[in-house]
């Protein structure tokens, strides 16, 4: 059974301007969640996109109930798009704590490579200075998390294996020292331990992408990107 606080719920000691306020104080946190209902996506986001031939990659809202970001891609090997939020807005700060999560479903498990997380500005996000996010390689299915301060480079084990058009949730916590918990579809499979110092340590950008691996235009959804950053 439910319980029912009817004078409201607080995070905050008594005392605090926000004590009385009867839900929990939301200047706690640094927010962003994109469900991708409201269009054009490029009006929050950088998009680039790489084509070799004929047609451009793109990103679009589907009209799917729930809202997804759609990322068709050309129909070359290594064909794709990125999209950064415009301004590097989360820093991992010491001692606080930092949540990322998002649901999504690939055309080609295999022959593609698809991320999700934080990461510095560059037109070539998977090799971006700083990096912390969910990542996927071409010629593999397997989901790792890769974090790199532009000095150390660490990726954890496998976090899920995906499936061609198969939904499937990613999320991360990092606990603002050294830990990582990875958990696929809400279950946690791994913990990444990161070396002293290891996590980037200069502002970033909420950032997702999908690659082509092999010829052939590949559909591609972004269900919703989750990140908080304790302030």
């Amino acid at each position: 059974m439910p319980t029912h606080f009817t004078n409201g719920v607080s995070n905050v000691a008594p005392g605090n301007p926000m004590y009385e306020f009867g839900m929990l104080d939301p200047t706690k946190w640094h927010i962003f969640f994109d469900d991708f209902d409201i269009l054009p996506i490029a009006a929050n986001y950088t998009l680039t996109a790489i084509s070799g031939g004929a047609g451009t990659s793109a990103i679009t809202s589907g009209d799917t109930d729930g809202g997804t970001a759609l990322v068709t891609t050309a129909a070359n090997d290594l064909d794709g798009i990125a999209a950064q939020v415009i301004a590097e807005t989360f820093l991992l700060t010491a001692g606080k704590k930092t949540f990322m999560k998002t649901r999504l479903r690939v055309g080609d498990a295999i022959q593609s490579a698809m991320i999700f997380g934080l990461h510095s500005k560059d037109t070539t996000p998977r090799d971006a200075a700083q990096r912390f996010f969910f990542e996927s390689v071409d010629a593999s299915a397997a989901v790792y998390f890769n974090s790199d301060d532009n000095a150390s480079d660490s990726d954890s084990s496998t976090v899920a294996t995906m499936a061609d058009d198969t939904w499937l949730t990613l999320a991360a916590y990092y606990d603002g020292v050294n830990k990582v918990q990875l958990f696929a579809d809400d279950v946690l499979v791994t913990t990444m331990t990161l070396a002293s110092a290891d996590a980037p340590d200069t502002e970033m950008a909420v950032g997702f992408g999908y690659w082509n691996g092999a010829a052939g235009a590949e559909v591609t959804e972004f269900d919703y990107i989750f990140v908080a950053n304790e302030r």
